[in-house]
């Protein structure tokens, strides 16, 4: 079993990770839409019981408006006489019935509430109110000389006191219109009035209540959206983060690192890092194979530097294309070894060597491909520009380091460079930096050609 410590260095898992974020987003978003339909479904219940407010206030205001329409009906008839108002007084009280159709909703409503007491009051009075209108269309009836037959049952069923059906004509006039005119009309009035206003206001209450709870629980809901959401946000913000510094800045760094062929950081994700001890391995084991290749399969024996078989493993070692290769040639090498004998030509071919050395980096590749002929692979080059520069300078410090060399004849090079290009064949570079060593040496020697920089032949 691995302790803490070495769980710790394994660094994050990505895959427990994906598996932990995925499951707290699908709980906060389930709950979240829960919570949402919760919030619509209390949301609709609030405005269903504003609407049913709505509708049982006016429906309350009805049963004081059809009050109103037949104390309006039955004055009009007591100063007028126009039996056109008994007619609409009594099809409001038995074909109508606004009254009654307002006390019938609220009671299949709100059977057993206050605001049903309360109208069922306001009705009550307001059919005690009718006998008192039914005796004073009576008299209305009797004072124009009217026929009571003609009319409702109601009015042929008043029985006027004695009193009053003594009364003259004008006297009973008076008195039908007194009758729905005077202060014991208004109290009855009033009390309608003040029961419907009763009503209206025990339905306010009654709804308050209900919508006041709906409120609560919405206000809840609405908080747990929020803390639902921020965790969204939280961890939408925990798996960017997470992301960015485990995995997204470890591949960045590790581009140019790669690409200039140094081992990898291990740090970041526990996915991260397998790769990164993985890639280290194979790059410890590839350089430590070019290591491993013999000195004597590879290397010349003269001058210690790579011989052709160390320069076609280092051909089919090339894989990326920032790279430059150098084509030197030693000026009359021939005539040195005919004129001074073979020692001395060794002794210049030694002393050219230890010159490229010290003027090329350790990283450069330097082999012999001929009698006379060296190849130099440089690698890691960014700045074209900036390397043709160096390396001319670096051919000129040869020749002028190759000047004091006592070899019976002078000692000079020749060199013809070409740069890598994209999915360029290695051969294909080594031929492109010949060619432009032929030129050099067909153009007076002791110098260095780029093989891109060359003239055209018709500048020529």
């Amino acid at each position: 079993m691995k302790s803490d410590k070495t769980k710790k260095a394994e660094g994050l898992s990505l895959r427990k990770l994906n598996y932990l974020i995925s499951i707290l987003t699908i709980i906060i978003s389930t709950v979240l839409l829960v919570a949402s339909f919760m919030t619509a479904s209390r949301y609709s219940t609030v405005q269903s019981n504003t609407n049913n407010y709505i509708l049982w206030q006016q429906t309350a205001e009805q049963l004081q408006i059809g009050s109103d329409y037949l104390t309006e009906e039955v004055r009009s008839f007591s100063v007028t006489g126009d039996r056109t108002h008994l007619d609409n007084y009594f099809n409001e009280s038995t074909v109508t019935k606004q009254r009654d159709t307002a006390l019938e909703t609220i009671r299949e409503n709100l059977a057993g509430s206050d605001a049903l007491a309360h109208l069922e009051r306001a009705m009550e009075v307001s059919v005690e109110l009718m006998d008192r209108e039914y005796y004073s269309m009576r008299l209305t009836v009797e004072s124009k000389g009217y026929d009571p037959e003609e009319f409702p049952k109601e009015i042929r069923d008043v029985k006027l006191s004695d009193a009053d059906a003594s009364l003259s004509d004008e006297e009973k006039y008076a008195l039908a219109e007194s009758l729905v005119f005077d202060g014991t009309y208004r109290d009855y009035k009033n009390e309608i009035y003040k029961e419907v206003r009763l009503c209206v206001a025990s339905l306010a209450e009654y709804t308050e209540e209900n919508i006041s709870g709906e409120f609560d629980h919405l206000s809840v809901l609405l908080i747990v959206q929020q803390v639902l959401t921020i965790g969204l946000i939280v961890v939408i913000v925990i798996v960017i983060v997470l992301t960015s510094v485990q995995v997204i800045s470890p591949l960045i760094s590790a581009i140019p690192r790669i690409k200039q062929e140094k081992p990898l950081p291990v740090r970041g994700a526990y996915e991260y890092k397998y790769l990164a001890k993985t890639y280290n391995k194979i790059f410890d084991a590839n350089q430590a194979q070019k290591r491993k290749l013999t000195h004597a399969a590879t290397h010349d024996a003269l001058t210690g530097v790579f011989n052709r078989a160390g320069y076609d493993k280092i051909i089919a070692s090339i894989y990326n294309d920032n790279y430059a290769v150098l084509m030197i040639d030693i000026d009359g090498f021939k005539s040195i070894n005919d004129t001074c004998g073979h020692a001395e030509g060794d002794r210049a071919l030694t002393a050219v060597v230890e010159e490229i050395k010290k003027n090329f980096r350790e990283d450069d590749n330097i082999c012999r491909v001929g009698g006379d002929e060296f190849v130099v692979f440089m690698y890691h080059i960014t700045k074209r520009n900036e390397t043709k520069t160096m390396i001319r300078r670096k051919i000129i410090n040869i020749n002028h380091s190759l000047r004091s060399l006592d070899v019976g004849a002078s000692v000079s090079i020749s060199a013809g460079a070409a740069f890598a290009h994209e999915d360029e064949d290695p051969e294909t570079v080594v031929n492109n930096s010949d060619v432009a060593l032929y030129y050099v040496k067909n153009h007076g020697k002791h110098d260095c050609m780029f093989f891109e920089d060359m003239p055209d032949e018709d500048e020529e």
